[in-house]
């Protein structure tokens, strides 16, 4: 194998794949990634056998082959060349020879043929959608996936293709204390199941993929045999599904229009920043006292002291005192991404929260109250 390529786009293809290299595997060979070299392309290939990924840049090939290589040690390399082209060359002594201007490393090999292939990278994506839309909705849901390996069925997000012509996507996600749904007009996508559920992890490396793509360019998708698909003009990602069943999650969305509250989402994520500085592991609810005009959160900790802010607010009902993660309402203002009024349903001092960007009511997010102490 021998090619030269520009080290920017080197260093593209190879962060797309590098962060699927697992550190800890049973497998050593997993911590390579594979290099291919033909037809005017140099491939990177990485895979821990549940996510893989492929990606590819033009090079100027002088001898096709293939080989692997420690991962990290040649994404460090890369990080630290100068900008000029590189020069990729494996000689007889199954060596990676990494050359660019003064630069001269060699790194240890591994034969290609070792490498297991990649899974559901045999599956095309047979629908296209919008880059900007699925890395939005993406955004706007996984934030909410449970980190609990033991529950298993919640640590991914629930994707369906509703609608009498299946043209409407749906994410969900909840970690049973919060949940995250977001609703967009999309292409008609074939799903063998109701619904799937996708990884959070697969998911977090189809959406570093989408934010590569420049403008709003279109990917093409698949649910197919298991796997959640995505491929663009500079990589392919194929997720293996979570073989379990989502919670019915419209039993937690409340039916009725709770009392409403109308705040500046910046205001609002400053203040409960601000807040949340003195809420520790032990207390991690901020009080929410909402007022015709003011919405006062304030918290507490025996180790640290106390805070108090107060931001303007629309509120349509009598005072209410309520208790929420503030970690949970600062991440649905974060995955709006924009400035914007949030609108806040409530139901009580015990019932759910429903809060949504009042320009966008197909993106909700339902936040579970907490018990004020008693003063």
């Amino acid at each position: 194998m021998e090619l030269t390529i520009q080290k920017s786009e080197l260093s593209k293809i190879m962060s797309v794949v590098s962060t699927v290299v697992q550190k800890k595997t049973t497998m050593p060979i997993l911590v390579n990634v594979l290099l291919s070299a033909q037809d005017g392309e140099l491939s990177i290939s990485a895979t821990d056998l549940e996510i893989a990924a492929q990606a590819r840049a033009s090079a100027d090939i002088s001898k096709a082959g293939s080989t692997t290589v420690n991962a990290r040690v040649f994404g460090d390399i890369i990080r630290e060349l100068p900008d000029s082209d590189v020069r990729l060359s494996v000689g007889e002594e199954d060596m990676l020879s990494v050359e660019c201007g003064n630069s001269h490393t060699k790194i240890i090999c591994i034969n290609a043929d070792e490498y297991p292939g990649l899974p559901g990278h045999h599956i095309r994506g047979n629908s296209t959608i919008s880059a900007r839309q699925l890395s939005e909705m993406i955004n706007k849901t996984v934030y909410s996936v449970s980190l609990d390996e033991t529950r298993f069925n919640l640590n991914g997000v629930c994707f369906e293709a509703v609608g009498s012509d299946r043209r409407r996507l749906r994410m969900v996600a909840t970690d049973g204390h919060r949940l995250a749904l977001i609703e967009r007009d999309g292409p008609a996508i074939e799903i063998e199941e109701e619904s799937v559920l996708i990884p959070r992890k697969g998911l977090l490396e189809v959406k570093k993929l989408l934010d590569e793509e420049v403008g709003d360019r279109e990917v093409a998708i698949a649910v197919s045999e298991g796997f959640f698909v995505v491929e663009s003009d500079l990589a392919k990602i194929s997720v293996r599904l979570i073989d379990g069943e989502f919670p019915d999650y419209n039993q937690v969305i409340p039916r009725e229009k709770g009392t409403r509250a109308e705040v500046n989402s910046s205001e609002l994520l400053a203040a409960l920043r601000r807040v949340s500085l003195l809420v520790t592991d032990k207390a991690k609810g901020a009080r929410f006292d909402f007022s015709s005009d003011t919405l006062a959160i304030s918290s507490s900790s025996p180790e640290l002291g106390e805070a108090r802010e107060e931001v303007p607010v629309k509120y349509e009902g009598e005072p209410l005192s309520i208790g929420f993660n503030a970690r949970y309402i600062m991440d649905v203002i974060v995955a709006l991404e924009e400035p914007t009024n949030l609108v806040m349903e409530l139901n009580g001092e015990l019932g759910p929260g429903k809060l949504y960007a009042e320009q966008d009511r197909d993106c909700i997010a339902i936040v579970m109250p907490m018990r004020l102490s008693v003063d």
